[in-house]
């Protein structure tokens, strides 16, 4: 059996999901999946992932070219 892990977060009074995803944040790596993020809590992936779901979920058509996820989809692109 694993030994529960001891840090700052242990006794905090959230979930474990919310744990995991406080220790993701303080390591820099995406908060969804564990890799290392680019930029802010999230790796590209689920930075696009999470842009279009909200776009899906605002019923918004225009798209903003200059935000962060677009800048930094373009610069793996190239």
């Amino acid at each position: 059996m694993r030994r529960p892990i001891k840090d700052e977060f242990t006794d905090l009074p959230v979930s474990r999901q919310r744990k995991y995803q406080l220790r993701m944040q303080r390591d820099k790596r995406c908060t969804e999946c564990g890799k290392p993020a680019v930029q802010g809590s999230r790796c590209v992936v689920h930075l696009v992932k999470a842009r279009e779901r909200q776009r899906i979920k605002r019923g918004l058509k225009r798209r903003y070219y200059n935000t962060l996820s677009y800048q930094l989809e373009r610069s793996l692109a190239a």
